[in-house]
């Protein structure tokens, strides 16, 4: 008997939405529908059957050096991203990032009847790319529009969901008036340098609160006026190590190029990660407390020894980096891993040391078993009502502020 492409595609649509419910991502009915009726395949012409129904990113486009500036998103980002969205029949949804159409399927299907969808991208061949597959798919309650997602779309507002599938560096505030009344903004925002969160937010007075937010990383906002500008610096020497910098951060980008070549210096914390255990917390502390947040510092090298095969999260300052490290142990509870910083340049036992230190101090005050935090943002004139009991957990940006609520541990 001869399997169809079709029945091939049904049975791997349905392992796919199987995995993301086991694994918490689906949960709501609406959304699980959603992503049982949409064929993600149907988004991405000419990629195997396999890969489209893959845990992993889809790449579209690349920019001149390789880098990827669109993709369509691992399935449990878009499912994390939907839930967090809470569209609504009836609704009206902007959505900021078209790529191939698909989560503007999705959108579509979780606002009908009655609800329309408008699906913005900067390019035109995605634009036309993500039209056509729309229509083929029959979501006649979409609409694929040329622009920056950052300046919303006016003419069409208010809406009751505005959802960003790329990553900003602040908050757009035109969109923001652009919100109806009890709407909700849906964004990837980094925190500071690498560190995101897709941040769900509701208006709250004057200011705003998350309702919720989940770490993930996007491709990044470009061209607009919110444009985030991430450079990639190919680090000297051997290997393919490279450090991803944004514009916010103090770094002399030619003079670090070389810093891994200069001697280490090795601090480690006593603090201990067992398995299971996620970084997540430990890296919004570090990107808070340190004055340069942390980046991301993937690749391999002799003699480079990150805490993960892919690479490693960076603390920089100027001339001088400090990259996190572990060492494997075993006590009376098994097996751990702990923490530490190796530092490279000029300041590089100061900033280990400072890395090291923060370190510590998120595990005396926080560690794992600390309840979640909560963020609060303003823009404009209403920054000023926002306050944190300690400075260091308030970040200002060209547009907003942006607070986290974290208690200690009890």
């Amino acid at each position: 008997m001869t399997v169809s492409t079709a029945d091939t595609a049904n049975e791997l649509r349905e392992e796919l939405v199987t995995r993301l419910i086991d694994s918490g991502h689906l949960r709501t009915p609406e959304v699980i529908a959603a992503f049982r009726d949409t064929e993600r395949h149907r988004f991405l012409p000419g990629v195997d059957l396999q890969a489209a129904y893959a845990h992993d990113v889809v790449a579209l486009k690349r920019d001149e050096t390789g880098e990827m500036i669109s993709c369509i998103s691992t399935p449990s980002i878009v499912a994390t991203q939907l839930e967090q969205l809470g569209a609504e029949p009836g609704h009206k949804i902007l959505e900021a990032g078209a790529a191939t159409g698909y989560n503007a399927a999705l959108l579509g299907r979780l606002v009908a009847p009655g609800g329309h969808v408008w699906t913005v991208d900067v390019d035109q061949d995605l634009v036309d790319g993500a039209r056509k597959n729309l229509a083929e798919a029959g979501a006649s309650n979409v609409t694929v529009v040329l622009a920056d997602g950052a300046s919303g779309l006016p003419e069409h507002a208010p809406f009751d969901r505005i959802q960003f599938t790329v990553g900003a560096g602040d908050v757009p505030v035109r969109v923001l008036e652009q919100l109806a009344p009890g709407g909700r903004l849906v964004i990837p925002m980094r925190v500071r340098g690498s560190i995101s969160r897709s941040f769900a937010f509701e208006r709250d007075g004057h200011t705003w609160k998350t309702v919720s937010s989940e770490m993930m990383t996007f491709v990044p906002l470009r061209r607009g006026v919110c444009n985030d500008i991430r450079t990639m610096v190919d680090m000297a020497g051997e290997g393919n190590v490279r450090l991803e910098i944004y514009s916010e951060q103090n770094v002399d980008r030619d003079a670090i190029r070389t810093v891994l070549d200069e001697p280490p210096v090795k601090v480690y914390t006593g603090v201990k990660f067992r398995k299971g255990e996620s970084f997540q917390w430990l890296y919004l502390y570090l990107a808070y407390v340190l004055p340069n947040g942390l980046s991301r510092m993937p690749g391999s090298r002799p003699g480079f020894a990150p805490h993960f095969g892919w690479g490693s999260m960076t603390a920089l300052d100027g001339e001088t980096l400090a990259y996190l490290t572990k060492v494997e142990g075993e006590d009376e509870q098994g097996s751990f891993w702990q923490m530490g910083a190796i530092g490279h340049g000029p300041r590089a036992a100061e900033l280990a040391d400072q890395v090291a230190t923060t370190i510590s101090e998120w595990d005396r005050g926080w560690g794992h078993n600390a309840p979640e935090p909560g963020f609060r943002m303003a823009v404009g004139d209403a920054r000023d009502q926002l306050t944190a009991a300690d400075p260091r957990f308030a970040i200002d940006k060209t547009y907003s502020r942006l607070v986290v609520d974290w208690p200690r541990r009890s």
